[in-house]
């Protein structure tokens, strides 16, 4: 198994960065388009609940792509102190579907602000 990590400041001026790096690992192993495409949306989807959901914007966001044999799993966690806070709660519950209807498998660690998700090869 491989791992990479990524820590990158909580802003959305960096999510291009984010979803180059999440296409170019889901790429190299093999995925096509349409589903590079799809894991693009939930990364976006799953940075973008972070940065408007939780109080304290300072410290970044830790990214962990685990890259099996026959699957990559995703771990985002938002290291920033503070309570998640539901400013919308339509964009959140949108956030949350599209996840489960995008990723293979997913866990929403809320009270340790960690989204986790999968998709198999």
């Amino acid at each position: 198994m491989d791992k990479i990590n990524l820590i990158i400041p909580k802003k959305s001026e960096y999510m291009s960065t984010i979803r180059l790096t999440t296409s170019a690992l889901f790429s190299s192993k093999g995925f096509n388009v349409d589903e590079i495409e799809d894991l693009k949306v939930i990364i976006s989807e799953v940075c973008t609940f972070f940065i408007n959901n939780v109080e304290n914007n300072k410290e970044p966001i830790d990214i962990k792509y685990k890259i099996c044999s026959n699957n990559i799993i995703v771990e985002v966690t938002d290291l920033n102190s503070g309570e998640i806070i539901d400013k919308n709660r339509t964009n959140s519950e949108m956030c949350i579907m599209i996840i489960e209807s995008l990723a293979d498998n997913y866990n929403f660690d809320l009270k340790n602000k960690k989204i986790i998700f999968e998709k198999s090869i």
